[in-house]
C-alpha cells in the first residue's frame, strides 16, 4: 500500500472522530443561565404645556435604588478611654 493512501485514511478517520465528538457535545445539557438582575433605575418624563404662553416644559425624573451592604455581625471595637491622671501624680513624677 501507498504511504500517502494510509495517511489520507488516518486523516479521514481523525476528522470523522472530531465531527462525532462535536456532535455529541451539542447534545449535553448546558448549564442554566441566571436571569439578568432587575434594573436598579427608573426614568420618567412629563411634558407640560403652559396654557398662557404655549411654552412647553419637560420634567425628567431619574430614580436609582441602592442596596447597602448588610450590617456587620459584630460591632467594631470602641476606642479605649485613657486612664485618668490626678494632678498630684504628675507632680510626684517630676520631682
Amino acid at each position: 500500500m501507498n504511504l500517502r493512501l494510509i495517511f489520507c485514511i488516518a486523516m479521514g478517520v481523525f476528522t470523522a472522530h472530531i465531527g462525532v465528538f462535536m456532535l455529541i457535545a451539542q447534545f449535553k445539557p448546558k448549564p442554566k443561565l441566571t436571569p439578568p438582575p432587575k434594573p436598579n433605575f427608573f426614568a420618567r418624563a412629563t411634558t407640560v404645556v403652559n396654557a398662557e404662553t404655549g411654552e412647553k416644559t419637560v420634567f425628567r425624573e431619574i430614580t436609582v435604588s441602592t442596596k447597602f451592604a448588610p450590617a456587620p455581625s459584630t460591632p467594631p471595637p470602641e476606642k479605649p478611654t485613657p486612664p485618668e491622671v490626678r494632678p498630684e501624680d504628675v507632680t510626684a513624677d517630676r520631682e
